[in-house]
């Protein structure tokens, strides 16, 4: 199994936003139906109220890698209005 971490930096008064938008769009529509992927989690920081981690599951890396190809940039465009430009 493999684990890809994602550490994301929300616009102000936003995380909650980040992550209902990767619940309820990128997860059931675009990483869930990907090759290869377990599962995943989406963690709200409770010390950097901006801060959102997401960690997700692969079977293996070369699924991971693969999905990276494509996926990233789709689950980024519906993340853009909602995260910071850091």
């Amino acid at each position: 199994m493999f684990a890809h971490i994602i550490e994301l930096t929300a616009r102000a008064g936003q995380a909650k936003r980040v992550v209902e938008i990767i619940r309820d769009q990128a997860i059931p529509k675009i990483i869930q139906p990907a090759e290869g992927f377990v599962d995943e989690l989406v963690l709200l920081s409770l010390s950097d109220p901006n801060h959102v981690t997401a960690i997700s599951f692969w079977r293996d890396k070369e699924v991971s890698d693969r999905f990276d190809q494509y996926g990233f940039d789709q689950v980024s465009a519906l993340l853009q209005s909602v995260l910071s430009a850091k």
